[in-house]
């Protein structure tokens, strides 16, 4: 016999690719009104540091903040505030993804056509935040789906595993982030 749990997973997996799709219009709307808002630098040979990656930085921080929030209410069966969190947990990924697209793009129209991307630490740093960027669709897609489960009544204080493992996938790849920022301010110098 199957659980309430168990029916409900049809219609959130719909509800997660339709989330999904809109989602990723919301960011790329987001990512090209900025381009188009602040435009990019001029081409350098020097490695500068896209301040759209310092803003990114700020919502990767709500956003984990967030989390913590939503850990704590979810187990003191605030259901209301838990899912108030989540949702400005995923609105601050959303955020963080736009912001740090934008700035992916400035980087790299900021690079002179002169310089060879092999040698020079340009392409080393895309790499690290091209993978990071990578790894950080994949935790914000676990965001997504806990959240479609919290409104689905999926956790209370006995069970929010997933909330749980939201959460570290979310702080570890802050202190990544933090390191990825570490290894441009060395580059810059």
């Amino acid at each position: 016999m199957s659980n309430r749990w168990d029916l409900a997973r049809a219609s959130l997996a719909r509800r997660f690719f339709l989330a999904t799709v809109l989602q990723g219009a919301v960011i790329l709307l987001l990512g090209f009104s900025l381009g188009l808002v602040f435009g990019h630098p001029e081409p350098t040979e020097i490695l500068e540091l896209p301040t759209a990656f310092q803003f990114g930085t700020m919502f990767l921080a709500i956003g984990s903040w967030c989390l913590h929030d939503a850990h704590t209410n979810v187990r003191l069966e605030r259901q209301r505030r838990f899912r108030t969190s989540l949702l400005l947990a995923l609105g601050s990924a959303m955020l963080f993804v736009s912001v740090q697209s934008y700035g992916m793009w400035a980087l790299v129209k900021s690079i002179s056509p002169q310089l060879e991307m092999q040698t020079s630490i340009h392409g080393m740093v895309i790499m690290f935040a091209a993978i990071h960027a990578m790894h950080f669709i994949v935790a914000q897609s676990i965001l997504l789906w806990v959240t479609l489960s919290a409104f689905s009544d999926r956790y209370d204080h006995e069970y929010y595993w997933g909330v749980t493992f939201a959460g570290w996938c979310w702080h570890v790849l802050g202190i990544v982030w933090i390191g990825i920022l570490c290894i441009f301010a060395i580059a810059a110098v």
